[in-house]
């Protein structure tokens, strides 16, 4: 509400106060014009009423379209089930590191994980409990990663992991650790409990490059590793030449 309305809100009450005292007082009692006015004073106190009654349902509305706005952009950012971001959120948050990495000369490294033959735990399980295991694993990713990292679900059972100010030994250590905690955790999500593994790529990113084309080479180092007898990791050196790395787990 501006300063002119608010002044004129108050001075529009000071004149409802002095016509309700004139009404009251006994001396006017006789005068024809009474009925009328107090009509009419009744009259506005019911729009009134109702204006604030207005104003209180607009201001509800409007704190209701902002809490969905606010859902909608969530939506549009989460995956709804393992809580992680989601693939369209991850490539904007890897094209804002890309961008930063360049203007800073800065590094960064993608880590790009799958889970070993899911389609048998689907299968033997069912796939509620291959969602469950999904949601698990997602739990047991965030455990492995720094408040700064950021962990999403790229589609199915794959997932991709961004570690920003991360060069390539920082990321193995990452994707060594995720590997041996996801074989070492027992999902108790049936009985007896289910037991994964996952292989994982790993790309540092290098300047000249651009974010498709790092992701591109994680996704390679994922296949040398799955190639290489799965529950590992693979670093990609260069485009052509991934370099396996055993985590002795398999």
């Amino acid at each position: 509400m501006t300063r002119t309305a608010e002044n004129l809100t108050s001075k529009e009450s000071e004149e409802m106060l002095q016509i309700g005292k004139i009404i009251s007082d006994g001396k006017f009692s006789g005068n024809p014009l009474l009925p009328e006015l107090s009509r009419l004073l009744e009259y506005y106190n019911k729009l009134e009423q109702r204006a604030e009654n207005i104003s209180n349902e607009n201001q509800r509305i409007k704190t209701q379209l902002v809490e969905m706005s606010r859902s909608l952009d969530l939506s549009n950012r989460i995956d709804v089930m393992t809580g992680l971001a989601n693939r369209r959120d991850i490539l904007g948050k890897i094209e804002q590191e890309f961008s930063r990495a360049q203007r800073h000369q800065r590094t960064f490294s993608i880590i790009l994980a799958d889970i070993d033959d899911f389609k048998m735990v689907n299968d033997t399980y069912g796939f509620n409990s291959g969602d469950e295991v999904l949601v698990e694993v997602a739990n047991v990713l965030r455990v492995c990663i720094r408040s700064e990292d950021i962990c999403s679900r790229w589609g199915g059972e794959e997932f991709l992991l961004l570690l920003p100010e991360t060069g390539i030994d920082g990321a193995q250590s990452v994707a060594g650790k995720i590997c041996q905690s996801v074989s070492m955790t027992e999902f108790r999500v049936n009985k007896p409990g289910i037991r994964v593994t996952v292989s994982l790529g790993v790309c540092e990113y290098n300047q000249g490059q651009t974010t498709f084309e790092c992701i591109a080479k994680a996704e390679e180092a994922l296949l040398q590793a799955k190639h290489a007898g799965k529950n590992r990791f693979s670093v990609a050196i260069m485009p052509e030449e991934p370099q396996s790395q055993d985590t002795g787990n398999g």
